[in-house]
């Protein structure tokens, strides 16, 4: 007999979520947090009152077992009434409602707590399905409780969640909560219909459990240009790079009907950019700088035909306060347009963003230094030391902590030995710094993943993760960098995740993001930023398909990678190119990762996937290839 089958059960599985969570934490962070522990201190004693166990959480879902159906189902009808009573009072901040389901059936033992199986995965199928405030719970436990409590129940029939079909009722604790809902039988004929553009549209949609939307992002793509500058001082063309990216995370953040899309180079063509993009606008622009006179010139561009919608041009004097006050009027003045064109809805519409900023254009040049460094690796050790002394001149700008904790963080990751946990420390001191200052900056809350990410702090980078993703969901760059941290983060094996079915939906958000990671945020930062090369989205990607031994669309993530010769671009085409059969490709780039690592060692490739938590999902399958090409 196998493990696995002496470590299966029947149990009973009670699964609860807040409703409307993200929206919740979006509105006001610091006070559904409390409100969160307030009624996690409620829950907890009535699951241990009625001899239950939590074997799992995730924010704001709590999973339990209970030794009896009834105990379950008195659990859940205390609870929910409690939290009635809770949100009844005048001093109740936040008014959390839960949706419960409970289950019976089939499970698998999992380390020495947690809980998997179709009798989980159904458990959360019906609190999916349950009202607000309401319990659903399966057939076979309403079967045993049905005679053995006072309760009301309402039959739901057969209904279909996913790939789950089950007889459901709720448990009325009011007769308001009656519903009528349509079952399995009735719905056959429309799924058989539409099941093909379902499967067609899957990873399309995304971010389904920790990372919930309530709808699928309707956007408006505007892509923001590369500003030029009209001299050619490596400065200026820092300074007009700087405005432009900066005015795209503004219009971002200006209405969630947008989806701002930044080009990093400038193109010849504006045609094709709107074409390779499939941008509904264009925002392009100059600079030029004459003493201290900064003078920019911005027009907005119909993609469609290439028309001038809008032009502006703008006379300040040069100094950090006016520069970003500008980028504040151009939003404004963008944004009016765009209401008057239909692209925007009023309501969508925040202009009273509060954004940090700094009156010493001296610490703004140092930002766009910063920027500019991710892609030129010469100019970090420069952009770190003009970093240190900004937020010693203005402690309470925090786009500089941003970078000086992103920059830090990068020597971390750059394979720095020197002061390594140092490093990491220092790191996240200085984000905590800037996230006072501008607690919700998508940058700030990004960087903060990518640190928590090399600390192991699982749950708090899944927490800061979705945060991040919640305030920018249409930014291709915000994406780019989580889903690196949150496919890698956890505690996942390779076998985690070839075992499940159909991928996401079966993992424990807390030891397993990985498919969520790569197919969801992955393929999502691709679909926003067509036409644009976003290198973190591609790594994650590449080593995705090289999991699952597709070469091709390993190499079709790869090729447009600017950084060539570098340790992952080669590794992870190496090992691309020998699933696509092309071997002698392959050798050259496992050549090139030889020099890389001056030798042929497989303990240092280990110790680099390590270092991103990596050893247990990619290396297994990269050393089986690493071995046929002479590493030992």
């Amino acid at each position: 007999m196998s493990t696995q089958d002496t470590d299966r059960k029947i149990a009973v599985i009670f699964a609860t979520d807040v409703v409307g969570y993200s929206k919740h934490m979006e509105k006001d962070e610091d006070a559904t947090l409390a409100s969160l522990n307030e009624c996690n201190k409620i829950i907890e004693p009535i699951i241990k009152k009625q001899k239950g166990r939590i074997f799992n959480t995730g924010g704001d879902s709590v999973f339990a077992e209970f030794p009896s159906a009834v105990a379950a189902i008195n659990m859940a009808v205390e609870f929910q009434k409690k939290i009635k009573e809770r949100n009844a009072k005048e001093t109740t901040q936040v008014k959390l409602e839960y949706r419960i389901g409970i289950n019976m059936g089939d499970v698998v033992k999992q380390g020495d707590k947690n809980l998997m199986g179709d009798g989980v995965n159904i458990a959360a199928r019906l609190e999916a399905l349950a009202q607000p405030g309401g319990i659903t719970i399966a057939k076979n436990v309403y079967d045993l409780v049905a005679k053995k409590t006072k309760y009301e129940f309402n039959d739901l029939g057969e209904q279909k969640v996913k790939e789950n079909t089950f007889h459901a009722y709720d448990l009325l604790l009011d007769p308001s909560q009656k519903r009528k809902l349509k079952t399995e039988s009735s719905k056959a004929k429309l799924i058989g219909l539409v099941g093909g553009a379902i499967a067609a549209v899957f990873i399309g949609l995304f971010f389904t459990g920790i990372f919930e939307t309530e709808k699928k992002l309707d956007t408006s793509k505007i892509v923001v240009l590369p500003f030029k500058s009209l001299s050619d001082t490596k400065k200026e063309k820092l300074l007009a790079l700087g405005i432009s990216q900066d005015l795209g995370s503004k219009l971002t953040k200006s209405s969630k009907s947008l989806n701002i899309l930044n080009l990093k180079k400038i193109p010849k063509d504006l045609k094709e950019v709107s074409k390779s993009t499939n941008a509904s606008y264009l925002v392009d622009g100059n600079i030029m700088q004459i003493d201290n006179m900064l003078r920019v010139k911005v027009d907005l561009i119909d993609g469609k035909n290439i028309s001038n919608i809008w032009s502006e041009t703008y006379d300040r004097d040069l100094t950090g306060k006016n520069i970003f006050a500008l980028q504040d009027e151009i939003t404004k003045q963008i944004i009016n347009e765009l209401v008057g064109a239909g692209a925007v809805l009023s309501k969508d519409i925040n202009l009273k963003i509060a954004s940090s900023s700094t009156d010493d254009i001296s610490i703004y040049e140092c930002i766009n230094l910063a920027r500019n460094s991710q892609t030129v690796i010469s100019l970090r050790p420069k952009a770190i030391e003009c970093l240190r002394e900004s937020v010693k001149k203005d402690p309470n700008y925090a786009d500089a902590w941003i970078w000086l904790a992103e920059r830090t963080r990068n020597l971390y990751a750059s394979g720095n030995k020197d002061k390594v946990n140092h490093l990491l420390d220092d790191a996240l001191e200085y984000i905590n710094k800037a996230l006072i200052i501008d607690p919700v900056s998508p940058k700030g809350l990004t960087v903060k993943t990518m640190i928590e990410f090399h600390k192991k702090n699982w749950e708090t980078m899944f927490v800061t993760a979705k945060k991040a993703f919640t305030l920018n969901a249409g930014d291709p760059s915000v994406l780019s960098n989580l889903a690196v941290n949150v496919a890698f983060g956890g505690e996942c094996t390779l076998n985690d995740v070839t075992t499940q079915d159909e991928q996401p939906k079966n993992i424990n958000e807390k030891k397993c993001q990985f498919h969520r990671g790569c197919w969801d945020m992955g393929l999502k930062a691709h679909e926003l930023d067509t036409g644009n090369v976003v290198i973190m989205d591609n790594y994650v990607l590449a080593v995705c398909y090289n999991i699952v031994k597709d070469g091709a669309n390993s190499l079709k993530m790869l090729s447009p990678i600017p950084h060539k010769n570098r340790f992952f671009y080669e590794i992870h085409s190496g090992v691309a190119s020998h699933f696509e059969g092309k071997f002698e490709i392959a050798q050259d780039h496992f050549d090139n990762v030889k020099k890389s690592i001056k030798g042929n060692k497989l303990q240092k490739i280990y110790d680099i996937f390590k270092r991103w938590n990596n050893e247990r999902l990619s290396y297994p399958v990269y050393k089986e290839v690493l071995l046929k090409y002479g590493f030992e």
